[in-house]
């Protein structure tokens, strides 16, 4: 009996280190997650009586507290394609010249909880702030400005304390498309009202 025993208390430490192992390889095998990026494609196009469209990356990357290059995706480089997605030409001798010139996001830490009781308190410990600005003129050939449209948008939130590097990263995803989208806006309403002799409708 102590022999059959002994072998089944051995057989079960063999299932649980199977087990441990299996959860082990399930946890760093997981596929890290992905954002898409955001899109105006579904939008209509906004058409201008002029030539082709240049876009210019004029923002700069790396400031304090910076996360541009912490985060699996890119304000930046997602704004760059707004003219891809909502700008048509006739095809005049005038040309279009898209800048982002501003696209940042950037954490401050937060006053949290103390002590004990700080151990019992889920608070706000980081605040993220993001910024775009974009620019679109239209220059004459000889490249003289004949009008130009600015925009600029900002969001901010706070993360919780207890959120994981997942949840952080899908609230921060969440805030930069809500952004694009308020430049989206932003800047058709300033070409409205700045370049509508430009536009063909």
């Amino acid at each position: 009996m102590n022999g059959m025993k002994w072998m089944s208390v051995r057989k079960l430490r063999v299932v649980l280190a199977g087990v441990a192992v299996a959860f082990v390889a399930a946890c760093t095998s997981a596929p890290a997650p992905t954002y898409p990026d955001v899109t105006w494609r579904h939008l209509a196009p906004i058409t201008f009586a002029a030539g082709p469209v240049e876009k210019v990356a004029a923002y700069s990357v790396g400031g304090a507290n910076e996360l541009e290059g912490y985060l699996p995706f890119s304000l930046g480089r997602m704004a760059m394609r707004w003219p891809d997605d909502r700008v048509q030409t006739a095809g005049t001798t005038d040309i279009l010249r898209y800048s982002v010139t501003e696209a940042s996001i950037t954490s401050s830490a937060l006053k949290t909880t103390k002590g004990v009781r700080g151990v019992f308190t889920d608070d706000q410990s980081e605040r993220i702030d993001l910024k775009i600005s974009v620019k679109l003129d239209v220059l004459g050939a000889n490249g003289t400005q004949k009008g130009e449209a600015i925009a600029s948008a900002a969001r901010s939130r706070t993360l919780a304390q207890s959120m994981s590097v997942a949840e952080r990263e899908s609230a921060i995803y969440d805030e930069t498309a809500a952004l694009l989208k308020d430049i989206d806006l932003e800047l058709e309403r300033q070409i409205n009202a700045n370049l509508g002799r430009f536009l063909l409708r």
